[in-house]
């Protein structure tokens, strides 16, 4: 009998540990709420003109710090991807180069398809086009995946290629030249 019990309540602690959709869907709801919470705040602080300028970099830290654990718990849902978005997207602005690039490489590997493909393409190249030291083979590499993508606008497509056929010259060169 103690055995019957003691498995019984071995199998309870069982099933309610493991968790169940309804859990799942619970806690994804939570951190996609925590992400959406967090980023209209930061765009309150932004908008209201006393408090501009005061959206630090620990704000975006902790804005990353959410993003991640969204797409840590669910990595195959369309939101991580927009989530490696953002990530890629808040450390360029911090020029954060090689946590940006990483980022935006975890996401085109992950979500191929994803969206804003052209953006994520177009900002590694710049990065490595913009950054010392330049890697002219990483530059080129991004941009001829960019020129692949089929929604890119006409008059960017043009840009890219005129960009790449002057490669050997540094960015801010490229734009004198271009002027």
């Amino acid at each position: 009998m103690k055995t019957y019990s003691l498995l019984s309540a071995l199998c309870i602690l069982v099933l309610f540990s493991c968790g169940n959709p309804t859990e799942q869907k619970s806690k994804k709801e939570n951190l996609r709420e925590r992400i959406q919470t967090f980023e209209d705040s930061l765009l309150q602080l932004q908008n209201n003109s006393q408090n501009a300028g005061q959206v630090t970099s620990l704000h975006q830290i902790e804005l990353i710090n959410r993003l991640l654990a969204y797409n840590r718990s669910f990595p195959k849902d369309s939101f991580s991807a927009d989530c490696l978005f953002k990530v890629h997207m808040i450390y360029d602005q911090l020029r954060a180069t090689k946590e940006a690039i990483a980022y935006g490489d975890t996401l085109l590997e992950r979500f191929p398809s994803y969206k804003n493909r052209h953006l994520v393409l177009e900002s590694i190249g710049s990065s490595y086009d913009l950054n010392e030291p330049r890697d002219t083979a990483m530059v080129r590499k991004y941009y001829e995946l960019l020129l692949k993508e089929p929604q890119l606008p006409t008059q960017k497509r043009q840009d890219i290629k005129k960009r790449l056929g002057l490669l050997a010259l540094s960015f801010e060169e490229y734009i004198l030249k271009s002027n």
